[in-house]
C-alpha cells in the first residue's frame, strides 16, 4: 500500500473538505449494514498498544473528547451520557466540539502526531469517507484498541461494526451513521420516485418539469459518489474511467438546466422553502425537515443505491488517558446509552439492541433521560424509532464510497469532480 503523504495536498483542503459540519440536523439509528472499507492497516508499531502495553496503562478519571458539533445528547447545558459515564465509571470528561471537517482537523493534530507527543485528545471522531481517516491509518498514528476491555461492544455492536473495527486492524470503531441520497417533495414530482433518474434524467420531458429544480451538493466527494451510482457503478470498486463517465453525466446534467445550484448544508433550507424540488441530501437533515413541519419531503431509497458513510471513534498516538479512553469507547456500545444518544442526533447507532431501549428505557438513569430530553426534542421515542431515515429497513442498498488508496487517486478524483460546480 502506498502510503500518503505527512502533508495534506492543498486540493485535498480546497475540494475534499466535509460539508456536514453540524451533527444535530442529520440522522440514523439502527444497525449499521454495508459500512465502507478502509485502507488496510499498514504493519503495527511494536508495542504500543499491544498487550503488555496496554497492561502498563491505568484508569485516571480524566478523559479528552474531541467530537463534532452537536454530536452528543444534550440537556441544560450538559451531556447525560457524559455524565453518567463519570456516575457509573468514575470519569470526568473534557468534551470539546473541535471537529468542524476532517481534514483541517488532521492538519492540526498532524504535528503533534508526527514529534510523538500527544494531540491533547484521548479519543477523537472521524469520518471514514474521508482522506483524514485514512492518513491517520496508514501512517499508524492511531493506537491498537485493548481487545480484552470492549466486552460491550463484542455483545452489542452490529456485525458491520465489528467488520469496521477488524478491518482497520482494531484500531477504530464507528460512533454513528448516516447516508447521502436523493430527497424530493412529493407534491411536486411524481416521477422516478425511486431512481436517481429524477435528478439525472436530462431528456426534454424531464428537464421540462424539473428545470432549475434541483440542486446537487458542491463537495466533490459527495458529488462524485452519487453520480457513480447514477450511472449504475460501484462506487467503492469504480475506476478512474468510471470516474470521467461520471463526470460527464454530471457535466451533462448541470448544462441541461436541470441544476439551479450547488450547495452546502443550505441545500435543505432551499428544499424546506420550495425553491428546490429534488435534492441531494444527508439523510438526518430531512427527518428534521419532517418532523419540522414539512411533510411533503421523502428521502429517497433509490433502487441505484443510497451512500453510506460512518464517524469512527479512535485513540491517537500519544493519547495520555488512553485506558479511560478504552473504557468510555465500551460504555457507548451498553444498549441503554446508545438509545440515549441515537434518540437526541437521529443518527444510525452501531448498537442494534438501542431501538428497543428507546421505546422501553430502563428504570433509572435511561428512562429518567429520556423524559427530560423529550423536553427539548418534543419528539416521541415512537417517531424516532419508525422514521426511515433513522431506522433504514433491509430494503436501502446501503453502498460504500470510494476509498482513496494514494495522493495521486485524490488528484484525479479533484480533476474530475472539483470544477464542475464552478463551470468548468
Amino acid at each position: 500500500m502506498t502510503n500518503f503523504p505527512e502533508h495534506i495536498d492543498p486540493s485535498v483542503l480546497r475540494g475534499l473538505l466535509s460539508p456536514r459540519i453540524t451533527r444535530r440536523a442529520a440522522l440514523q439509528a439502527g444497525a449499521i449494514a454495508g459500512a465502507a472499507s478502509l485502507i488496510l492497516p499498514a504493519s503495527a508499531e511494536a508495542a504500543v498498544g499491544d498487550s503488555a502495553w496496554w497492561a502498563s496503562k491505568n484508569k485516571t478519571g480524566v478523559l479528552n473528547f474531541a467530537n463534532w458539533p452537536y454530536y452528543i445528547d444534550t440537556y441544560n447545558g450538559k451531556h447525560p451520557t457524559l455524565d453518567n459515564l463519570k456516575t457509573t465509571q468514575g470519569i470526568t470528561t473534557t468534551y470539546s466540539e473541535v471537529i468542524e471537517d476532517n481534514p483541517t482537523f488532521y492538519q492540526q493534530i498532524r504535528p503533534a502526531l508526527q514529534s510523538g507527543d500527544p494531540t491533547g485528545y484521548d479519543i477523537i471522531v472521524m469520518t471514514d469517507n474521508s482522506v483524514g481517516l485514512r492518513y491517520l491509518l496508514n501512517n499508524n498514528y492511531l493506537i491498537p484498541l485493548d481487545d480484552s476491555q470492549l466486552s460491550k461492544f463484542k455483545a452489542n455492536a452490529s456485525a458491520a461494526a465489528k467488520k469496521v473495527y477488524t478491518d482497520s486492524g482494531k484500531r477504530i470503531v464507528p460512533w454513528q451513521s448516516g447516508m447521502t441520497t436523493l430527497a424530493y417533495n412529493k407534491s411536486k414530482v411524481t416521477t422516478n420516485k425511486t431512481s436517481l433518474k429524477m435528478a439525472f434524467d436530462t431528456s426534454r420531458s424531464n428537464v421540462a418539469k424539473l428545470r432549475n429544480r434541483v440542486g446537487m451538493l458542491s463537495d466533490p466527494i459527495e458529488l462524485g459518489n452519487l453520480a457513480l451510482l447514477a450511472i449504475g457503478k460501484n462506487p467503492a470498486t469504480s475506476t478512474p474511467t468510471d470516474w470521467q463517465a461520471a463526470a460527464t453525466k454530471l457535466r451533462e446534467q448541470r448544462d441541461s438546466g436541470l441544476v439551479k445550484q450547488y450547495y452546502g448544508n443550505d441545500i435543505i433550507n432551499e428544499l424546506k422553502q420550495g425553491n428546490l424540488w429534488v435534492g441531494q441530501v444527508y439523510s438526518g437533515d430531512v427527518f428534521q425537515a419532517r418532523i419540522g413541519g414539512n411533510k411533503n419531503l421523502v428521502l429517497m431509497n433509490a433502487t441505484e443505491g443510497v451512500l453510506l458513510w460512518t464517524d469512527n471513534m479512535c485513540i491517537p498516538k500519544g493519547a495520555e488517558h488512553p485506558r479511560d479512553a478504552m473504557i468510555a469507547i465500551d460504555y457507548f456500545y451498553d444498549p441503554a446509552v446508545a438509545a440515549v444518544l441515537a434518540y437526541y442526533v437521529n443518527y444510525m447507532t452501531p448498537v442494534p439492541g438501542a431501538k428497543a431501549k428507546m421505546l422501553a428505557p430502563t428504570k433509572g438513569w435511561q428512562a429518567t433521560t429520556m423524559a427530560n430530553l423529550l423536553k427539548d426534542i418534543e419528539v416521541k421515542a415512537s417517531v424516532i424509532a419508525s422514521a426511515p431515515e433513522v431506522f433504514p429497513t433491509s430494503t436501502y442498498k446501503l453502498k460504500s464510497y470510494y476509498a482513496f488508496k494514494t495522493q495521486g487517486e485524490i488528484d484525479t478524483w479533484n480533476e474530475k469532480f472539483a470544477g464542475i460546480p464552478t463551470g468548468s
